[in-house]
């Protein structure tokens, strides 16, 4: 679980967005997302989105992480997020569900879906 949860954190950090070399060694080809939004993603959708996005003092603070096994080669990794700006305060508070595939040796991300949520207090 422990390399899952490192590769959803390095997917929430600016410079791993802008790389595309991270993007296409984490991010399966057939990905999709349903955005805390509601809004539908597909891999070059969401690609178009990250390379859009500009550099922020601001973090995504993410916990409670839970991994779940549906195959030895697919799980589904749990957890809360919240976004917090460079004031320190907290927003856009979501559970988020993430399915990883073992693709030969390297674990992608292939689905990804956030759901808001109420606030949470944010944990260490």
């Amino acid at each position: 679980m422990d390399i899952l949860i490192e590769q959803e954190i390095a997917l929430h950090q600016y410079e791993i967005r802008q790389s595309k070399a991270d993007i296409a060694q984490l991010i399966h080809g057939d990905f999709r997302e349903v955005g805390e939004s509601g809004i539908s993603y597909d891999h070059q959708s969401i690609i178009e989105m990250m390379a859009s996005e500009q550099p922020s003092n601001g973090f995504i603070h993410s916990q409670d992480y839970e991994c779940i096994q549906l195959e030895e080669s697919v799980q589904l990794l749990l957890y809360k997020s919240a976004s917090v700006d460079e004031l320190g305060k907290s927003s856009h508070f979501a559970k988020r569900s993430s399915v990883w595939v073992l693709n030969g040796t390297q674990w992608q991300l292939k689905y990804h879906q956030g759901t808001a949520c109420e606030p949470f207090e944010l944990s260490n």
